[in-house]
């Protein structure tokens, strides 16, 4: 599987970063999550495949996310949303 997606940059959270799936809008996203993250700067497009290799998320997780639901939401290590529930779509 092959996805082509745009990452964005959090202005709210330092190292916090939102990959959204190319061809997807911003403003499709859950208003709680834009309203969490803040403005969000575009920071580099890219195309993830299983063998892609990502700094600090499994590469797998994000393709499913991105498959599933159109975006993936990176945090800091060890941090979570204070909104984020099992199956509420908030990962890291």
């Amino acid at each position: 599987m092959k996805i082509k997606c745009e990452v964005y940059r959090c202005g709210e959270k330092a190292d916090t970063y939102l990959y959204l799936k190319d061809g997807a809008d911003l403003e499709d996203l859950p208003e709680k999550l834009l309203d969490l993250l803040g403005e969000l700067t575009p920071f580099l497009k890219l195309e993830l495949s299983e063998s892609s290799k990502l700094a600090r998320i499994e590469t797998n997780d994000v393709l499913l996310a991105l498959a599933d639901q159109g975006y993936y939401l990176q945090l800091p290590p060890g941090e979570l949303l204070k909104s984020q529930a099992p199956g509420s779509g908030f990962i890291q």
